[in-house]
């Protein structure tokens, strides 16, 4: 049975040229309980009554009284309007929590592969996990994003990243691939070894061709657009990854 959680909008972040940050406080109820990788149902005021638009929660989950979202704003859409229309402290109208993609509970090793805003869901698991130890039946998995983004300056949640990787003596890494850069001459030096050039699957091929990978051992969680998860999760099939070993959400 899905929960309605009245809301309000406490702060809006712009993270790129086109994705934001939101912060919402609850109101009514005063706590929501989730698990880290599931999503809540927008309710989009339009003439024909409300309609639902499902987005997956950004923030860890040891923070009951409000949740944060990562939305890439579409031109014309109808929730991307009314999202980027909002001001702080209009209220906002959710349900949920829902979706079964989240961390298996065991000593593996897990790969995130995503693109764009999939980073969202992955944000939500990995902070709640070395963070706040709340995922403690996998205390000594590995966890390693491949974030596909097209751009450099498209890239956001850089020094969250890099600090985690820090605070968690290399239990944590990550590679974000950029598919359109011709070279890395634009990042600066030392923000270099954070990045490569294609797209996630090469970046992946080349990190399991340098370290010698038993990748049949490890946990994959694939979250971005339709057409790139099930791509990703060919190539990974392809590769005799099993599976159930293979997560996924699509958007």
């Amino acid at each position: 049975m899905l929960s309605t959680y009245k809301t309000s909008l406490s702060k809006k972040s712009q993270l790129n040229s086109n994705t934001y940050l939101y912060h919402f406080d609850l109101i009514e109820p005063k706590e929501i309980i989730f698990k880290p990788g599931q999503y809540v149902m927008l309710k989009v005021p339009s003439i024909n009554g409300p309609v639902s638009r499902l987005y997956s929660i950004a923030s860890p989950n040891n923070i009951k009284n409000s949740f944060e979202l990562i939305v890439e704003i579409v031109p014309c859409g109808l929730a991307s309007n009314y999202l980027f229309s909002l001001k702080e402290n209009s209220e906002v109208t959710f349900q949920g929590p829902a979706g079964m993609f989240g961390l298996k509970k065991n000593k593996r090793d897990k790969i995130f592969m995503v693109t764009g805003t999939g980073i969202a869901p992955v944000r939500s698991m990995v902070i709640s996990n070395f963070k706040f130890l709340i995922s403690k039946e996998i205390p000594n998995s590995k966890l390693q994003i491949y974030w596909g983004m097209k751009n450099y300056k498209d890239i956001y949640l850089l020094d969250e990243l890099k600090q985690l990787n820090n605070e968690t003596m290399k239990q944590f890494e990550f590679k974000i691939c950029l598919s359109r850069e011709q070279n890395l001459d634009i990042i600066p030096e030392e923000d270099r070894k954070y990045f490569e050039l294609g797209h996630v699957n090469s970046c992946f091929d080349q990190h399991i061709e340098n370290c010698k990978l038993k990748i049949e051992n490890l946990d994959y969680y694939l979250c971005g657009g339709r057409q790139v998860v099930e791509s990703l999760k060919q190539f990974l099939l392809i590769k005799n990854i099993s599976q159930e070993n293979i997560m996924f959400e699509k958007f």
